[in-house]
């Protein structure tokens, strides 16, 4: 017989983060090598109202726990693939074809390297390999949310204008997991110096997190959902992602607090996850 659905009062008081309401610095002025401003930028002022956060993104076991309660098939399942990486394991050659993603036959949550890979030494890891459309699915089971933009940059970095989670100092190996120096996710909360001025954990590197806010141009609006925007392609829906990776290009900056970029509301990969939030 199986358990009721979880909810959101299922996860211990230890679990949640209490993040209080009020302004923070949201953003960066940063600029590209080449002059021109990143998505972060302008560096601004936003005000959040009081929230509760997950410490820790989503594992693989409460994944399953999903799946195994309401039959869930995820996008990757249903479409037969996700992206995966499958370069070389020599990070100083870069870039070139020496670092590839493909969207490989046979990716998914349950195989998140693609075939002959497995979860079974992955419980306590983020689960990987799900897109927006997955995580909202969890979401309306669990009777949690999605994090803004906004609540996910405040839990990160709280109220002082750090660069990274812990302060301005850029990444090192032992800090968090980038840059490739792991090659693979890690359990979530293994690098504890990592965690946010609140103490949230993994909000630098190991797997990108899917936002509750759709992707546009700052400054930020709270009240701003998956905006459609008009390309070559056509007319698509655009989410965001936030914390960077694993992989991370090979760019400290790529797990500052501030930093962000867009995905299809489809699409999955092998470094991306999301955590949840309730009010």
């Amino acid at each position: 017989m199986k358990s009721e659905p979880a909810v959101a009062a299922d996860l211990g008081a230890g679990d949640w983060v209490a993040i209080p309401g009020g302004p923070f610095i949201m953003g960066s002025d940063e600029v590209r090598p080449d002059g021109r401003p990143l998505a972060a930028s302008p560096r601004h002022t936003v005000d959040v109202d009081s929230f509760r956060i997950a410490r820790s993104p989503v594992s693989v076991a409460e994944f399953a726990r999903f799946v195994d309660e309401t039959s869930y098939v995820t996008t990757a399942e249903r479409s037969g693939r996700s992206w995966v990486w499958i370069g070389t394991e020599d990070k100083d050659m870069i870039p070139d074809q020496e670092h590839l993603w493909i969207n490989l036959d046979g990716a998914t949550w349950r195989a998140p390297r693609g075939p002959g890979s497995d979860i079974a030494d992955k419980a306590d890891h983020p689960v990987t390999n799900v897109s927006h459309r997955d995580a909202i699915a969890y979401c309306e089971w669990s009777g949690t949310r999605l994090p803004t933009e906004a609540e996910w940059e405040k839990a990160a970095r709280g109220t002082d204008g750090r660069n990274y989670a812990w302060g301005d100092t850029p990444p090192t190996a032992t800090v968090c997991n980038h840059s490739m120096n792991v090659r693979d996710t890690t359990p979530i909360g293994a690098y504890p110096d990592a965690a946010g001025p609140y103490g949230v954990h993994d909000v630098a590197g190991n797997v990108w997190e899917i936002m509750g806010t759709g992707w546009h141009r700052y400054p930020f609006d709270k009240d701003k959902s998956p905006q459609t925007i008009v390309t070559k392609f056509g007319t698509v829906e655009l989410g965001t992602i936030r914390g960077g990776s694993f992989y991370n290009n090979f760019d400290p900056r790529g797990v500052a607090v501030w930093v962000r970029t867009y995905i299809l509301l489809d699409y999955s990969c092998y470094d991306m996850g999301f955590r949840v939030c309730a009010c």
